[in-house]
């Protein structure tokens, strides 16, 4: 056990295997908090990681598997939108 002392702005100095990582601190009673390191995800970025959005891409998968590339004309993709 390893016992810090907390500043008067609430700030703990963490062990050096914390440094430059990303962590949660949680609290999790009254006088417990859990610290967890872990990666960021921005909030923008949350809609890849449901399991709807993994379902449409592995649709995506299958319909890929099944259908070969093929060359696009631009322009004829453009002409189309324009109209």
């Amino acid at each position: 056990m390893d016992i810090r002392k907390v500043s008067l702005k609430a700030r703990v100095t963490l062990p050096k295997e914390f440094a430059d990582k990303f962590v949660c601190v949680e609290k999790i009673g009254e006088g417990f908090i859990q610290i967890k390191t872990g990666e960021f995800m921005p909030v923008s970025e949350r809609m890849f990681h449901t399991d709807e959005y993994k379902k449409r891409l592995d649709r995506f998968d299958r319909w890929l598997d099944n259908h070969v590339p093929e060359e696009s004309d631009s322009e004829k993709i453009c002409e189309r939108l324009t109209k």
